[in-house]
């Protein structure tokens, strides 16, 4: 969340006017200097926290805010005899909130609504239950303290508020992917890799695809056509680029084809997602990735008719570096017109196939970054329509 964007906000703008020192960060709203009593009956400064309730059309915090609890760091707050505020702690341990750690749960509704209008209201609240039992003591002692205005922490790669890590306290998780990528070839697995990546926190995405998009690639791909987009029968990379960009920043075109003489292009990758189709191109570009040392995943279906039904299966392979090239060789089919390779080169796409094949690829490579738990380590998995099973393989 931008300071640009909370300078919009009429509720936070008013938390700042009066003299409440603010921090944001990734979608958490933090509160410092509030003022307690401790158990010894003396006066100390906590911090209130909470992820913000937002409002997807606008961005700005909802009204009213969906979440009524908070979370404060510092002793346990007490009323002015020393006694804790059993009130409203609802819990005590240290854990953490967003980037913060923070030692008390804190839940009080609001009697009549049961929720706070606004996420003004809501911090003046907590404010006035644990700061009036200091000011009891000492009248001077207010959280509106006039010592800074909003400051703005926020790493998300994506260009709106991410409220999602916030509301699943997954941030720390989610840092695991930043780091920058590269899909090649954005046709239907492709552009549904971009999709999913899209709502990750990788820090940069780079699209490698020469060819333009035509009518029959966005029935294999995600989301509605974009008619503004398509008029000039844009590169594929371009289209997508401009599509995505509403959701995350950093992704970049590349509206070229990789072969032995750009394949240097890619240096530096901390990952690449492979979804060609063409056995000669897979070999030079798993060549290129496996000699520059860069881990990656490659993708494959292939669907047929069989008796009026589609059959066929969906494959992730992912190489890691150091991978014996013969290894490599007898996972990756790299020829273009043998039988061997036909599986992989039939005609037929379906989006449900497509998806799978980059959900595999996605996740293959999550387990990678530790992101998800991996107690397999599998180099390849093939799912089979016909028995809806995958098939995992170890080692080459």
């Amino acid at each position: 969340m931008s300071a640009a964007l909370t300078s919009l906000d009429p509720h936070l703008k008013r938390l700042v006017d009066e003299g409440f020192e603010l921090a944001l960060n990734n979608s958490h709203l933090i509160v410092h200097g509030i003022p307690y009593v401790t158990r010894a009956r003396a006066l100390a400064r906590g911090i209130l926290t909470c992820a913000l309730s937002l409002d997807a059309a606008t961005g700005l915090t909802a009204t009213p805010q969906l979440d009524h609890t908070m979370y404060f760091a510092g002793e346990m707050p007490c009323h002015r005899d020393g006694s804790p505020m059993v009130n409203i702690v609802n819990s005590s341990c240290r854990q953490r909130c967003g980037e913060l750690d923070v030692d008390h749960y804190l839940s009080s509704k609001p009697e009549v609504t049961q929720r706070y209008d606004n996420i003004y209201d809501k911090v003046v609240a907590y404010e006035r239950m644990i700061g009036g039992a200091a000011r009891s003591l000492d009248s001077t002692a207010n959280a509106r303290t006039d010592a800074r205005g909003i400051i703005a922490n926020d790493d998300s790669p994506f260009a709106i508020p991410d409220s999602a890590s916030a509301r699943y306290r997954i941030g720390a998780v989610n840092r695991k992917l930043m780091g920058r990528v590269a899909i090649i070839g954005l046709g239907g697995t492709g552009s549904f890799l971009l999709d999913i990546l899209s709502k990750t926190w990788v820090t940069e995405i780079h699209l490698y695809d020469g060819d333009q998009l035509l009518n029959h690639n966005l029935f294999r791909s995600p989301g509605s056509p974009e008619p503004a987009l398509l008029k000039a029968f844009p590169f594929k990379v371009n289209y997508y680029a401009e599509v995505y960009a509403r959701m995350h920043t950093g992704i970049s075109p590349h509206p070229v084809k990789l072969t032995e003489s750009n394949i240097g292009e890619l240096e530096g990758f901390d990952f690449v997602f492979v979804c060609v189709d063409k056995g000669s191109a897979r070999r030079t570009i798993a060549q290129g990735l496996l000699q520059m040392g860069i881990p990656f995943v490659d993708t494959g279906i292939g669907v047929g008719l069989e008796e009026g039904c589609l059959d066929g299966c969906a494959r992730a392979t992912f190489i890691r570096p150091g991978t014996p090239w013969a290894d490599v060789a007898r996972l990756l089919p790299f020829g273009d017109d043998n039988e061997e390779d036909a599986i992989y080169r039939a005609d037929i796409q379906i989006a449900a196939v497509n998806s799978l094949s980059a959900v595999m690829a996605v996740m293959r490579w999550q387990r990678w970054m530790s992101y998800f738990r991996d107690e397999r380590g599998e180099m390849n998995s093939v799912y089979m329509i016909e028995g809806n099973n995958i098939a995992n393989r170890t080692a080459a």
